[in-house]
């Protein structure tokens, strides 16, 4: 979500205005959510988050047995969204 926030203001503002000259408005407005986002950032981090262990949930996340190899998973992709012809 942070990430998207600054991409967008990066990518959807110009760094220059019509005359050439630096844009100090995008300037501004960066550095106000790079700096909202790291103070948000900081406060999830100091918070204690209480979570249980679910052993179920670890074994799944570690299970081998769904790892598929990089053609089997560029097959998976075309099936489910297939190329579109150019």
């Amino acid at each position: 979500m942070y990430l998207t926030d600054l991409a967008f203001i990066e990518e959807g503002t110009p760094n220059y205005t019509e005359d050439g000259l630096v844009n100090f408005s995008k300037m501004r407005m960066v550095c106000f959510r790079i700096s909202h986002i790291i103070r948000e950032i900081r406060q999830f981090q100091q918070t204690a988050y209480k979570i249980e262990h679910q052993a179920k949930v670890t074994q799944y996340l570690l299970d081998q047995s769904f790892v598929m190899d990089e053609e089997s998973l560029y097959e998976s992709s075309l099936r489910i969204e297939p190329k579109l012809p150019t």
